[in-house]
């Protein structure tokens, strides 16, 4: 079997059709030609399956893989170990891409000879359309300790950097430093603990100003329902990444590792614990929302004094939170849900 030049690994589970298709097919038709598009079906109950197997039928590029439910780090691990190409990128069912992204990220990584490039992604709300650019220098190729400070903003919600989407990766470094994703870890957080073990070691990046990657919200998909469970997954998840932190040589992270966190505690109290479609009372939400706030790692977030990359509102939030005034939170958890829907 010839050496494609990229893979894309595509994990799926319960992706609505109209979705999967959107996706399935932005791949197919990149300008890059010699690709390989791995489908990965996550045990998927509905119909997924048989979309995936439907168009693989139609182009030999297609690869499926059907396995039983063990989660999106899972799904990426296993299109990973099968793929054949020089460099991986990561997209996700319900989201796709410009139809040149292969293309340009490509050409780019090998002329310049990095082991990482970095696009901007576009969120798609349905009725309007953000773009999120990274505050990268535009061409610029990051080296050596630079990567060390890029391994920083990973945890700075607002440089955009810590999602494995919107990326293509050098294969090469991701095996010979055995970087797979943690199949522990969900709700995001795994993106994040996947960038900071490959910014430990990464030599160079380079980043391309251009919105490559449509991000779909989704209000069905799992990351976008309330659920007090999601909010301790999370922090079970930055749990782990003070573990991979502990290890590292930058002690700098364990400071932006807070300031992620109090950005997450809010996060915790917005969309989910105070969430408008929360039908608990209001007693019952502060006492689960109290209970959450008593995780050790929450307690060292909340007495960090430095306050960095929040916005003044948020910094509002926080300082309400902290001083467990907890009445306005559903009103701000109604106004954001509106400003979601609108």
């Amino acid at each position: 079997m010839s050496k494609k030049k990229v893979s894309i690994i595509i994990p799926i589970y319960k992706v609505p059709e109209i979705y999967l298709r959107k996706c399935i097919e932005s791949c197919i038709n990149q300008t890059l030609k010699e690709i390989e598009i791995i489908l990965v079906d996550d045990g998927s109950p509905d119909n997924c399956g048989e979309i995936c197997d439907e168009y693989a039928k139609k182009d030999n590029r297609l690869k499926v893989i059907h396995k039983k439910n063990q989660g999106l780090s899972a799904a990426r691990n296993t299109g990973f170990l099968v793929t054949n190409a020089e460099w991986i990128m990561f997209v996700d069912g319900d989201d796709w891409i410009e139809p040149d992204m292969c293309k340009i990220m490509y050409n780019e990584g090998m002329k310049k000879n990095v082991e990482l490039v970095v696009c901007n992604y576009l969120r798609d709300y349905g009725n309007r359309k953000v773009i999120y650019d990274s505050f990268l220098e535009k061409n610029r190729i990051y080296k050596n300790e630079e990567c060390k400070y890029l391994q920083e903003q990973i945890l700075n919600f607002n440089a955009y950097l810590s999602s494995a989407d919107a990326k293509l990766f050098k294969k090469s470094v991701l095996v010979t430093n055995n970087i797979l994703h943690n199949e522990k870890l969900k709700q995001g957080v795994e993106g994040i603990e996947f960038n900071i073990r490959l910014f430990e070691v990464l030599k160079s990046v380079i980043y391309i100003d251009k919105a490559f990657y449509h991000y779909v919200y989704n209000d069905k998909s799992i990351t976008s329902m309330y659920s007090e469970e999601n909010c301790l997954y999370v922090i079970k998840g930055f749990e782990e990444i003070k573990k991979v932190i502990s290890k590292s040589t930058n002690k700098k992270l364990i400071y932006c590792l807070y300031n992620r966190l109090q950005y997450a505690i809010i996060t915790s109290a917005i969309s989910s614990y105070f969430h408008p479609l929360n039908k608990e009372s209001y007693k019952i939400k502060k006492r689960k929302y109290r209970a959450f706030l008593d995780n050790d790692l929450v307690r060292e977030a909340l007495s960090l004094k430095e306050i960095k990359n929040l916005s003044k509102q948020r910094k509002l939030i926080l300082w309400m939170i902290k001083h467990n005034i907890f009445f306005l939170l559903p009103i701000l958890a109604y106004l954001r849900y509106w400003q979601k829907h609108r």
